[in-house]
């Protein structure tokens, strides 16, 4: 065997290390238990993957990074990624801090070495210029964008019997979604680009907070054969809401609790009124929400170790940046 071969093999059976930069929600704090096949958080996944172990993590906040470290058990702790980046030698790095930061990690990570993949938080940036120097900055390297749908086995399912036409075909699509076109609204763009391909036209209809740098927007996205998806934002809520209805000729299929649940509505005679139909509710189905970011792992270690593609990459992070750069622009 080549000595090549040998490094590779070992490689492959090394125990791989971990560093998360940002220790919020998603990096930990969803998880208040972590319980296999439960994951909602990057460390509770790191905790339940053979092979992976978080050793380091770093956050700005000395309450915010003691409570995490004694909450994963992680012994490394440091202010910044810089200064985590310098001192550990790591395999895989989180990149759970707010989206204006990212480039500034990612300029950290692209001088080191032992850096083998990385899992980033979406949207890349807030802004397209910059994302555009992220994904420059991370050319040659294993970067996976935590568009946790993707890596969801009941939407991926939905997709595929949409291209059969197992519902019918599609006539229309409405979503309505709140907090933003960027940090809620391009996880929808992301979806339905994932579901029917890249959209060859937008229209703006209104621009909710247009001082924001995340704005709500209410626009519409033509795909080929005339399907068109009109998203509403909704303002001024003190919820999450995220919700997909996609109409066909044989009834309609909802995406509900930002894709917890898929319901299945029939066309059936209206009981009191015979001339028409309407839609009744026949089937609801709990998708495979829980363990997305455990899945996105170890897709990431699979890639890491013996190559292959993401289902959700940096190019998909591009485009769908591209697309809601549009959508702020468009007059």
């Amino acid at each position: 065997m080549a000595q090549s071969e040998i490094n590779n093999k070992a490689y492959r059976l090394k125990e791989l290390h971990a560093g998360i930069i940002g220790c919020g929600q998603i990096a930990g704090g969803y998880n208040l238990n972590c319980k296999k096949g439960e994951s909602l958080t990057h460390a509770c996944s790191y905790k339940q993957i053979e092979g992976v172990r978080i050793t380091a993590i770093c956050d700005p906040s000395a309450v915010v990074r003691d409570n995490f470290a004694k909450k994963w058990n992680v012994k490394k702790v440091y202010v910044s990624h810089e200064e985590m980046l310098m001192n550990e030698k790591l395999d895989i790095v989180s990149i759970c801090s707010p989206a204006e930061y990212h480039l500034d990690a990612f300029k950290s990570i692209s001088k080191n070495s032992s850096i083998k993949g990385i899992l980033c938080e979406k949207p890349l940036s807030f802004d397209l210029k910059e994302a555009k120097k992220i994904a420059e900055l991370a050319k040659g390297m294993i970067v996976a964008l935590n568009y946790f749908r993707r890596w969801n086995p009941t939407l991926l399912s939905l997709k595929k019997n949409l291209e059969e036409n197992l519902y019918g075909s599609v006539s229309y699509i409405s979503v309505r979604y709140t907090k933003g076109l960027l940090t809620n609204g391009s996880h929808l763009v992301d979806l339905l680009y994932w579901y029917f391909g890249k959209p060859y036209h937008i229209d703006k209809y209104h621009t909710h907070n247009p001082q924001s740098n995340d704005p709500g927007v209410d626009f519409k996205l033509s795909f080929l054969n005339g399907l068109n998806a009109v998203f509403l934002h909704v303002p001024s809520v003190p919820y999450t809401y995220i919700e997909i209805d996609i109409h066909t000729d044989m009834g309609k299929i909802s995406i509900k609790q930002r894709g917890q649940k898929i319901t299945w509505s029939e066309i059936v005679e209206e009981p009191s009124y015979n001339t028409f139909n309407i839609l009744k509710e026949q089937k609801i189905i709990e998708t495979e929400w829980k363990d997305c970011p455990t899945r996105a792992i170890k897709e990431l270690i699979g890639v890491i170790r013996n190559g292959g593609s993401l289902s959700s990459s940096i190019k998909n992070g591009i485009d769908v940046s591209e697309i809601c750069e549009k959508i702020i622009k468009s007059k």
